[in-house]
């Protein structure tokens, strides 16, 4: 049986010229098997040349017109996929934006049948970012949180999600990661992340970033794990800025 999924994948994955040849070469066969078959019973003494006739009209006409909304069809598709992505992911950063994360994230806790929970929250945020945007300006703390991104990006796996959730706020879901296991990436994304500083010149004003671990449980939404992870963060910065802080720490499990 033909997978009409598949094939409509595979043509959807061509070229539109390649779309168009081949779209122009069916419409050719099938206009030589209509003329094969009806010539052959009523002017079989003119067959080959109507059907000579029947192919270059038939590609006259069809290959413009193939040619055409093929193209029209590439770009409405190049169109929709731009403006997907657009919607899920921050301009800036090229991380998911918060309404992606919510969703994956979301899908993923939904999903998960580990007994220990779906996995592990990060919660990050970039230390003195004001300082860095009044002293420097808009476009260097710009620049500044397009390097933090590409220093979590390149810190994680590709089961993980990374988002910058607004302003220096960034969230990483560590996907079926424990406790321990996120510290060591939460440590990662922190002393990776000093060499900004010296590689922008901020050497003055520093870039660095606290970080709030909360684990998922089972019975937890994400709502309540981002709350346990921001009050993560929150001692973070009260300890002094340019750490990780586990809720665990805080919270211990009963």
């Amino acid at each position: 049986m033909i997978d009409g999924g598949a094939y409509s994948r595979w043509f959807s994955g061509l070229d539109p010229w390649q779309q168009s040849v081949l779209v122009t070469i069916v419409a050719v066969l099938c206009a030589d098997i209509l003329t094969l078959v009806f010539y052959s019973l009523f002017f079989a003494d003119r067959l080959v040349l109507d059907l000579v006739l029947t192919a270059v009209i038939t590609f006259a006409v069809a290959f413009p017109i193939s040619w055409l909304f093929m193209g029209q069809s590439t770009r409405v598709a190049r169109l929709v996929e731009e403006l997907r992505e657009a919607s899920q992911t921050d301009h800036l950063t090229r991380l998911a934006n918060r309404r992606e994360f919510m969703a994956s994230v979301g899908t993923l806790i939904s999903a998960s049948k580990c007994p220990h929970g779906a996995g592990t929250l990060l919660f990050i945020d970039a230390d003195h970012f004001k300082k860095i945007n009044d002293t420097c300006g808009h476009g260097v703390g710009d620049r500044v949180l397009v390097a933090l991104g590409a220093v979590i990006r390149d810190s994680l796996r590709s089961a993980d999600v990374a988002a910058r959730m607004g302003g220096e706020e960034f969230a990483v879901f560590l996907n079926g990661t424990d406790t321990a296991a996120a510290q060591v990436v939460a440590e990662r994304i922190r002393t990776r992340v000093h060499p900004i500083a010296e590689s922008m010149d901020l050497a003055q004003v520093g870039v660095t970033v606290s970080i709030g671990i909360a684990r998922h449980r089972n019975g937890q939404d994400l709502d309540d794990v981002l709350r346990a992870a921001d009050r993560s963060l929150y001692v973070a910065k009260e300890r002094g800025r340019d750490r990780v802080v586990r809720d665990i720490d805080m919270f211990p499990a009963a």
